[in-house]
C-alpha cells in the first residue's frame, strides 16, 4: 500500500465522504418553482386593470385570504379559504390552485388591503395560474371586505419601452497622466524656542 495512503487514511475517509455528502444533496435538493411567462407578459399583467375584481363581482369566484392565521381566525369573508402569503406555494396550495384553474373557476386573492395582494397574485399567475384576480380594496378589522377610498381615477402606465431599451455602458479608459517630479524642499532647522 502507498505509504501516503496508509499515513492519511482518516482524512481521505473523511473526504470522500464528504464527496458524497454534497453529491446526495445536489441530487435531493428542493425543486424551484417554475415560471410559465415572460417578463414581457408579467409586465402586461401587472398593470392590466382586469387582474383586479370588485365586490360586486365576486358570484361564483373563490376567495383566497392571503392574511396570517391569526387575522383570519378573527374575522375573514364568507367561504373564504385562508392561504398565508407564507404557504401559497406549499403543495396543497398549489393542488387548489390546479383543481380551480382546471374547473375555470376564478380564484380572488384579498388581504388586509389590495397591495398586500398584487405580488402574490402576480407571483402566481407567472407560474401559469391565470385564474386568478385581486380584489379592490382589501378585509378591514371591522370584520368586512372594504371599497377603496376613492374610485381609481389614475391609471399607471409602465413605459415598458425604457425598461427594455439595452443602455450602453461606456468603460471609462483612465486617462494616461505624465509623470510628477517631486521636488522636496528643505526648510531650516529652528532651535525651537520659546518668547
Amino acid at each position: 500500500m502507498n505509504p501516503f495512503i496508509k499515513s492519511n487514511k482518516i482524512w481521505l475517509s473523511l473526504l470522500g465522504l464528504a464527496i458524497v455528502i454534497v453529491f446526495l444533496a445536489f441530487l435531493f435538493r428542493p425543486k424551484l418553482p417554475e415560471y410559465q411567462t415572460g417578463t414581457d407578459q408579467a409586465m402586461k399583467m401587472m398593470v392590466d386593470q382586469q387582474n383586479q375584481v370588485t365586490i360586486s363581482d365576486l358570484a361564483g369566484a373563490q376567495l383566497i385570504d392571503i392574511r396570517t392565521t391569526e387575522l383570519f381566525a378573527q374575522g375573514h369573508a364568507e367561504n373564504a379559504i385562508n392561504i398565508p402569503v407564507r404557504n401559497l406555494l406549499d403543495e396543497e396550495s398549489l393542488e387548489l390552485f390546479n383543481r380551480l384553474k382546471k374547473n375555470g373557476q376564478t380564484a380572488v386573492l384579498y388581504g388586509s388591503d389590495e397591495l398586500q395582494t398584487i405580488a402574490p397574485c402576480l407571483l402566481l399567475q407567472q407560474m401559469g395560474y391565470t385564474n386568478l384576480k385581486t380584489l379592490e380594496g382589501g378585509y378591514v378589522a371591522t370584520n368586512e371586505l372594504m371599497k377603496p377610498a376613492l374610485p381609481a381615477t389614475e391609471v399607471m402606465l409602465l413605459d415598458t419601452a425604457t425598461m427594455k431599451a439595452k443602455q450602453e455602458i461606456k468603460v471609462a479608459q483612465p486617462e494616461k497622466k505624465k509623470p510628477q517630479v517631486v521636488i522636496t524642499v528643505r526648510k531650516e532647522a529652528t532651535s525651537g524656542g520659546g518668547c
